[in-house]
């Protein structure tokens, strides 16, 4: 299987985002969401265990999104 390239990676976390963009704007302000692979990861207490959330996942992905949950991420 060949890996995705970042572009393709990027619109797959986008589409994800979209799809999970209510529940994200929900939680407590000054979480932050981790999507990866075009899935939420999670909604962590602070950047520190987003990041630690995505680097669980087995393999760890090359391209992750890490964000606060009360603002937009940046695909571009």
């Amino acid at each position: 299987m060949r890996s995705l390239t970042f572009d393709e990676e990027m619109a797959l976390n986008r589409a994800d985002y979209e799809q999970v963009h209510d529940q994200i704007q929900q939680a407590e302000p000054g979480h932050f969401a981790a999507i990866s692979s075009g899935r939420l990861v999670g909604i962590m207490v602070n950047f520190d265990a987003a990041v630690a959330a995505i680097e669980s996942l087995s393999p760890v992905p090359d391209r992750y999104l890490v964000f606060p949950t009360d603002s937009e991420p940046v695909f571009d």
